[in-house]
């Protein structure tokens, strides 16, 4: 009997080693040349925002960080030890994750607009989250959603490359 069972995993091994190194895969195509008189724009480096804060909220002190490209995105993370939750908003759509507090919600820009209970437009948070008083304009916004905050930008910088722990 186990001269069976062991006749049977070297076969499948043996099947799964042969359909795993087939060779028979689509060539690629090389990309064709323009025509020298189709104009060609250069491409433009995106600048990306980062944002690292720290503060209170409710009472528990956090660190964060922001992540923006102008126009397009805004993903936030939270700690304090260990990430307590992250988001992502784009103009159109928005995505919360906290496995600590049991969220995992999606929903679009104007629904988060409601829950928030603001009428700030993505690209408004955008200019907020760059402007001189972010700090204050932020801890009054977390105050008249009932959650009494202080927060500190301890470090903004524009960089041409984002990077994420989780794509590494």
């Amino acid at each position: 009997m186990k001269l069976r069972n062991i006749a049977f995993l070297l076969l499948g091994a043996v099947l799964l080693t042969i359909a795993a190194c087939r060779s028979q895969r689509e060539s690629i195509p090389s990309p064709t040349e323009a025509a020298s008189d189709t104009p060609t724009v250069p491409a433009t480096p995106r600048q990306y925002t980062v944002i690292t804060f720290n503060g209170t909220v409710d009472g528990i002190s956090v660190n964060g960080q922001i992540r923006m490209a102008k126009d397009s995105l805004i993903w936030g993370s939270v700690t304090k030890l260990i990430e307590v939750g992250r988001a992502m908003a784009t103009p159109d759509s928005v995505w919360a994750r906290s496995a600590l507090l049991g969220i995992n919600e999606s929903g679009t820009f104007q629904q988060a607009q409601r829950r928030a209970k603001t009428t700030l437009t993505f690209s408004q948070i955008q200019e907020l989250l760059e402007s001189d008083d972010a700090e204050q304009r932020l801890a009054e916004m977390a105050r008249n959603l009932g959650h009494p905050a202080t927060i500190r930008i301890t470090r903004r910088q524009q960089v041409d490359r984002l990077s994420f722990p989780f794509n590494k």
